[in-house]
């Protein structure tokens, strides 16, 4: 994806679909359980907080989904494990991730369910 800096310069990044698969595939390598709920914050924000950037990212989280279903199975059992084992504690960690407080567990619940009925 191009994208233009307010003082003119180009480059391109990873589109918001790629990302958030990305994340949903790594984020249980992470060694620290707080980079770890940053990865889950970010997959839930970039979901439901940007706007028309978050519906860009259901359609291109659909597309990859399609193209490698593999991928969107791993996608899927990790984080219904971590949803399913994830004790109050952690979710109140992963919910101090969000400064405006929107994030909560049954958003984040239907957040998961939304973006993985692509199987």
């Amino acid at each position: 994806m191009n994208f233009r800096t307010y003082s003119g310069e180009v480059g391109k990044v990873v589109s918001p679909g790629a990302w958030v698969f990305h994340k949903g595939l790594t984020f249980t390598k992470r060694r620290s359980l707080s980079k770890m709920l940053k990865d889950l914050y970010g997959i839930w924000y970039v979901a439901t907080q940007l706007g028309d950037f978050s519906d860009q990212m259901l359609t291109e989280f659909a597309f990859i989904s399609q193209q490698h279903p593999k991928w969107l199975q791993t996608f899927q059992k990790q984080l219904s494990n971590w949803i399913n084992q994830a004790s109050p504690v952690d979710w109140s960690k992963l919910e101090a991730q969000d400064p405006f407080g929107k994030l909560k567990k049954l958003g984040f619940e239907r957040v998961f369910h939304a973006i993985t009925r692509f199987s």
